[in-house]
């Protein structure tokens, strides 16, 4: 009686397996399609699976980088008396972040070309100058004006 129970057991198990082996080979896709497939764990056909790395690649493009080439340019003096020097000095000092009227950002630099530094920081703060582009500003004029 116990071996006709194990029997029993066992066909009954089988049979709920392969009950459930049926519907997983049975069930819908989310597109509608059959895709027995996917249910049992191996990959879809070749063609679907084509099809849906197509369908990423419309959805979602990844950015694509952008070059940019920016041409060097010569510094060509803005006002009367005013030299390229003065147009290189100008735009260095704004590309540092030192915001003053040109007129004035030439003066103080002739004005300090040569000073010791406490004086040439007192004149460029007393003009406006914050501390901390008193030496950007001093070195600035050297480069672009070779000197004093």
């Amino acid at each position: 009686m116990r071996q006709n129970m194990i029997v029993v057991v066992a066909a009954l198990a089988a049979a709920i397996l392969a009950c459930a082996g049926a519907v997983a080979f049975i069930t819908l896709g989310p597109d509608g399609d059959r895709d027995a497939g996917r249910v049992s764990g191996t990959s879809a056909p070749p063609s679907q699976q084509q099809d849906r790395s197509q369908e990423r690649e419309r959805t979602s493009p990844e950015p694509r980088p952008t070059v940019t080439v920016t041409e060097p340019r010569t510094a060509v003096p803005g006002q009367p008396g005013e030299s390229a020097a003065d147009a290189n000095f100008l735009e260095l000092i704004a590309a540092d972040g030192i915001v003053a009227p040109d007129d004035w950002a030439i003066e103080a630099g002739r004005a300090t070309c040569g000073q010791d530094y406490a004086s040439a920081r007192e004149y460029l703060t007393d003009g406006g100058l914050y501390d901390h582009h008193v030496q950007t500003f001093l070195d600035d004029w050297m480069i672009t004006h070779g000197g004093c």
